[in-house]
């Protein structure tokens, strides 16, 4: 079947087989010896940095750019739908960049842990990476399933378990390394820093998001949660958003039309009442709410992009 074109332009259209090549040499090129005797050694720099130039001289030597490779390759999913070869072998790369980075990490990890030292920046911006990497392991996912299976809770301290592994690993003692990485995040340079900035949200975002689901689909699978109203409303959110997806167009108008006025009226009461009005209502009422904000904000953002576009 032929690929669906969507995203890049025509002329940034990349063909299937330069996208595999891609893949394929970064995968070799990450696993070889070469490769993990440069980066095994810290005065090379960041390893995530490194992995980036490399994959960007793969697509120099293809004479394809950087910013249309990369966005053939994330849009593998949607442009090859039913390529299963180049869709496992686009699941095989991002295990390999992952597996590696953390092996260079392990390469590196100091003999002595640090005990007085501030953690500098650069190693900051190496914990939340790390970290955001380390919650997308299977081993890492596993524990944190077993803890769910065990309290039905969020699994609150296997992620402080994980965080404390990964300070080690950068060779910060666990308690001094927090209460260091704790000071820098109260500082000017911490508010100022744009790259610091997004990779710390994006470690919250991975850590809550990767919890989410795995309670989520503990949920699925018939196990009582214990969680608060908060918690219980992402994870109404989350269920919303998957019976969104396979439901029809017709039903969702239906959807909106019933509960359209009563979205609105919630939506304006406070915090407080907003949270005393969910209370009151069943699992089934929260749901359907749900969904129809969803979909209600959902259609707000595609008017304003279509507004956008007409200017």
């Amino acid at each position: 079947m032929a690929p669906r074109h969507t995203g890049p332009t025509v002329e940034e259209w990349i063909e299937r087989d330069q996208i595999e090549k891609f893949l394929r040499l970064c995968i070799d090129s990450m696993r070889s010896d070469a490769t993990r005797a440069i980066l095994k050694d810290s005065a090379s720099g960041r390893p995530i940095s490194k992995m980036m130039h490399m994959q960007k001289s793969v697509w120099d030597d293809l004479d394809i750019s950087e910013a249309a490779g990369g966005s053939a390759v994330s849009r593998i999913q949607d442009n090859f739908p039913e390529d299963t070869a180049l869709l496992s072998l686009k699941d095989e790369f991002d295990k390999t960049v992952d597996t590696t980075y953390l092996q260079y990490l392990e390469d590196r990890r100091p003999k002595v842990l640090e005990t007085k030292k501030d953690m500098e920046r650069t190693t900051v911006l190496e914990f939340l990476d790390a970290c955001s990497v380390m919650f997308d392991t299977a081993k890492v996912r596993e524990r944190l399933t077993e803890k769910i299976k065990e309290s039905g809770k969020m699994p609150d301290s296997v992620v402080t378990e994980v965080l404390d592994e990964v300070m080690e690993l950068l060779g910060f003692e666990r308690e001094h390394g927090q209460s260091s990485f704790q000071k820098f995040g109260a500082t000017k340079e911490f508010q100022k820093d744009q790259e610091v900035v997004v990779a710390y949200q994006r470690w919250r975002n991975k850590t809550s998001n990767v919890c989410l689901e795995l309670l989520n689909k503990h949920r699925r699978e018939g196990g009582e949660l214990a969680v608060d109203e908060n918690i219980k409303g992402k994870l109404f959110e989350l269920q919303a958003r998957e019976e969104l997806d396979s439901m029809a167009p017709e039903d969702q108008a239906l959807l909106i039309e019933k509960n359209a006025k009563k979205v609105s009226v919630v939506s304006q009461l406070p915090v407080e009442g907003r949270l005393r009005y969910l209370t009151k209502l069943s699992d089934e009422e929260k749901l359907e709410l749900a969904k129809t904000e969803i979909l209600i904000n959902t259609l707000q953002q595609l008017q304003q992009q279509g507004g956008y576009a007409q200017r």
